[in-house]
């Protein structure tokens, strides 16, 4: 499991069981969100490195014909790399980040009201 969801889930665990402040809302919120900037290079670097695959890929001659190999031919050997799964990997753990640092802000926003309220 990664890092950001193990946090996540005690942060979930421990919410669950007592009162949680905004505050502490927020500081589980920026270190999940400190593990977005390594994600989102990882994923640029595989979205590279699978781009270079299929380039290759694209380039080779087809064995059955001898002729160049046909781009769909070419897409569907490449989406079945191991570089293409790293991509698409990575990509889903920058997505999952992002979907917890919106769920979190929300959590966050909805706590700060209800301080609020519980204030007046």
């Amino acid at each position: 499991m990664e890092q950001y969801q193990v946090l996540y889930d005690a942060f979930i665990a421990k919410y669950n069981k007592t009162e949680t402040t905004p505050s502490e809302v927020g500081e589980v919120l920026s270190r999940i969100a400190g593990f977005f900037p390594n994600y989102n290079l990882a994923m640029i670097k595989a979205e590279r490195d699978f781009a270079v695959i299929h380039k290759n890929i694209a380039l080779e001659t087809d064995e059955t014909t001898g002729k160049a190999i046909s781009s769909s031919k070419a897409e569907v050997i490449a989406d079945a790399s191991p570089e293409a799964y790293a991509f698409k990997t990575a990509r889903g753990h920058k997505e999952n980040i992002e979907m917890l640092v919106g769920t979190l802000k929300f959590l966050q926003k909805s706590l700060e009201v209800e301080y609020m309220n519980a204030n007046i």
